[in-house]
């Protein structure tokens, strides 16, 4: 189960009062791999609850803003929600966290076409939409990163893996792609990611 940090009810009850919510039920959610979740009902609906395991507060900004951004632009993504002092996330059990609106549907283990093509058609959508995105971030899983991780990797692998990844990092780095357009995209679209009303997102 993906619930790396544990939230007592008295101590929820008393973050959600930031959101004049009255907490009724929660539960842990299963899936994801990252973060810890938790779908939270309240007097007003359900939502879901996000404790943040890596990130830091001062780093959320870009991402909650542009889910937000996404959801006002017709993406089928969470939104999240404003507490009273219009903060996306503050802390709670020692962790960077946030409500967002919980969305109906489920996730499809084996796809059909027509649901492969909403997926495609939101894809677009989030596409045209992020291209309005104001603000903007550095890839964490960058030029950056490979030189940290890499050398974490080297001792597990073997002499030929190590040598082959040693020359594709270095072929990377000289064929930098900055000059380029860029823009925001999903970086993980899995069909766990994905949930389905139907044939519909």
């Amino acid at each position: 189960m993906s619930v790396f940090t544990v939230v007592t009810d008295a101590a929820l009850s008393d973050w959600l009062k930031q959101y004049n919510l009255q907490l009724v039920a929660f539960q842990g959610i299963a899936a994801g791999v990252t973060n810890t979740n938790y779908f939270v009902d309240t007097q007003h609906g359900r939502y879901v609850l996000t404790l943040f395991e890596t990130l830091r507060l001062d780093e959320l900004p870009f991402y909650l803003e542009l889910m937000s951004h996404l959801a006002r632009h017709g993406v089928a993504c969470p939104a999240p929600l404003l507490d009273q002092q219009d903060r996306l996330a503050s802390m709670l059990a020692g962790r960077p966290a946030c409500l967002v609106s919980c969305l109906t549907g489920r996730d499809i283990e084996t796809p059909n076409p027509a649901q492969c093509r909403a997926v495609g058609d939101m894809l677009a959508t989030l596409h045209r939409a992020a291209g309005t995105f104001k603000l903007s971030t550095v890839n964490p899983r960058g030029p950056a990163w490979w030189n940290q991780a890499a050398p974490t990797l080297y001792p597990l692998l073997t002499s030929a893996e190590a040598a082959s990844l040693r020359e594709e990092i270095a072929f990377q780095a000289s064929h930098r792609t900055s000059h380029l357009p860029r823009g925001v995209i999903h970086a993980d679209l899995f069909k766990d990611n994905v949930l389905m009303a139907g044939d519909a997102i």
